[in-house]
């Protein structure tokens, strides 16, 4: 079933992150729920395209806020944890572990 498989939903293939993407990955990982304007200001240009990018891969997830403003806000993913073998998100790094190392 690969060959129709392939064909359905294209081929599989490993895709490598731009720096870009990483940079944006670990603004969102480490600043859960941030809007874009607030991404672009936090990394000094525009990430709307690869915000785009990063959810398509599914390693984001844009939620909208029920009140207004319904500016969408970003968060990591399940599938995120998984690529990058974490647990939970907390496992990530902080700063006191990376003197340490």
């Amino acid at each position: 079933f690969s060959s129709l498989r392939d064909s359905f939903y294209g081929r599989v293939r490993e895709a490598r992150l731009s720096q870009a993407a990483i940079d944006v990955l670990a603004v969102v990982a480490y600043h859960q729920g941030l809007t874009r304007e607030k991404i672009d200001q936090m990394l000094g240009k525009p990430s709307g395209g690869l915000l785009s990018q990063l959810v398509r891969r599914q390693l984001l997830r844009m939620e909208r806020p029920d009140t207004k403003p319904r500016r969408p806000r970003y968060y990591t993913t399940d599938r995120f944890l998984t690529l990058f073998g974490l647990a939970e998100i907390d496992e990530l790094p902080r700063s006191q572990d990376l003197d340490r190392g």
